[in-house]
């Protein structure tokens, strides 16, 4: 009946907004530091998912997008990013890449170009009706601000998709997909065994990829271009450039390059930078991430020992391999010094010590047996197993590129 008469009850266009803050360490008065969570009732979620069914689409621009798709990770996007990089390095030539870091992406998704995009992309009868259901839901949305115990009045919103929403995903990845498209048309940047990778997308996360400075600064501005038509706008001051040399020190052109320019502003370079949650740096040495790791192994660990320390030892064993086995991103650990590396197992160590209150001297040994939980060593080989197998299950054609090369 919904899709009969275009209709939804007013339950269904309420929302509530919760505010998420981005970064702890960050400024907590600051409205930018906050990202708004949309949480919707469950039947609003059912209807979601079956008018997915209806809209749903690919195309050849999805496979450069990581984002909030099954069997992708920020590993796999991650991973896309770091071989390219070191295939050209090894080949003697420079890479230059820009982080692009756009205002508020999901909250200025203009409705109206949206649903355009889905008619124009499918102009059946099946898309027209979803898309006529979609139009009413939208423009009519009520939402409310809850913060602790207070609550604001209802306000109507006329932009943006909801964080939070199962459409969502799809809907942004469906309307930025002709900026992407755009860019891996041209045929300007990097290619891997003939697969054009100048882009890489995990939602509004993109990175731009070419060989040399001009052709970086021809996709920037092809970048600009295509997002002015889709009414987004950059924050320059967090997009950012990073150069890296290659391997044979001979081949290094120059050490500094003129500025990249963007929206009118000139881009900051760069040393390293924290992608996707992954510290890279410009000559790849995963030192910096792994001590990255180490310091978010430590805060986990502690906040388990302040709430958690009274706890039984079966209870204690299912949080520490809940919270603290899973290290982020190591199986992508290729290149580090042995002094990192042996600085993160005995960060592992002393974490097990201090929340199951072993002696600082205990055998590490025994304390693994007694405990049955597994070594650092046997932690790192099953995060790069697990790692390998995602790679095996994912059908994203880049992906399987690097896999075949």
């Amino acid at each position: 009946m919904f899709l009969s008469y275009g209709y939804v009850p007013d339950a269904f266009h309420r929302a509530t907004i919760i505010p998420l803050v981005k970064c702890k360490t960050g400024d907590l008065s600051d409205v930018n530091n906050y990202r708004a969570i949309a949480l919707s009732n469950s039947i609003t979620k059912i209807l979601e998912t079956l008018l997915y069914s209806f809209i749903e689409s690919r195309d050849l621009a999805d496979e450069y997008q990581f984002g909030f798709k099954k069997n992708h990770s920020t590993a796999l996007c991650t991973h896309v990013f770091k071989k390219t990089v070191n295939y050209y390095r090894q080949n003697g030539s420079h890479v230059f890449a820009c982080f692009i870091d756009f205002n508020k992406a999901f909250d200025n998704v203009d409705y109206w170009l949206l649903f355009n995009k889905l008619l124009d992309n499918d102009p059946s009868t099946t898309c027209y009706v979803a898309t006529r259901l979609l139009a009413y839901w939208y423009s009519n949305q009520q939402m409310f601000v809850r913060w602790q115990n207070c609550s604001s009045v209802y306000f109507t919103i006329a932009n943006g998709v909801r964080q939070g929403g199962i459409l969502s995903p799809f809907l942004f990845r469906f309307y930025i997909r002709d900026l992407i498209d755009r860019i891996i048309r041209l045929n300007i940047g990097c290619n891997y065994a003939g697969t054009m990778i100048n882009l890489l997308a995990y939602a509004d996360d993109m990175v731009l990829l070419a060989p040399s400075w001009r052709a970086l600064q021809s996709l920037l501005l092809i970048v600009e271009d295509a997002a002015s038509k889709i009414n987004m706008s950059f924050n320059t001051k967090k997009t950012v450039c990073m150069v890296f040399n290659p391997f044979n020190r001979r081949k290094i052109i120059c050490s500094k390059f003129p500025e990249f320019t963007l929206a009118g502003c000139q881009l900051q370079f760069v040393e390293h930078f924290r992608y996707l949650g992954h510290v890279i740096d410009n000559s790849l040495c995963d030192d910096m991430d792994i001590n990255r790791e180490i310091k978010a192994l430590f805060t986990r660990t502690n906040i388990l020992c302040r709430r958690f320390k009274r706890c039984s030892v079966p209870v204690k064993l299912k949080l520490f391999r809940s919270f603290c086995i899973c290290l982020y991103d190591a199986a992508l650990w290729s290149s580090f010094s042995v002094s990192a590396y042996n600085k993160v197992a005995s960060s592992y160590s002393k974490c097990i010590k201090s929340f199951f209150n072993f002696a600082k001297y205990s055998s590490v040994t025994n304390m693994l047996l007694e405990l049955g939980l597994p070594s650092f060593n046997t932690v790192i080989h099953n995060c790069q197993y697990s790692f390998e197998r995602s790679m095996l299950r994912c059908d994203n054609v880049l992906v399987n590129n690097l896999l075949n090369c």
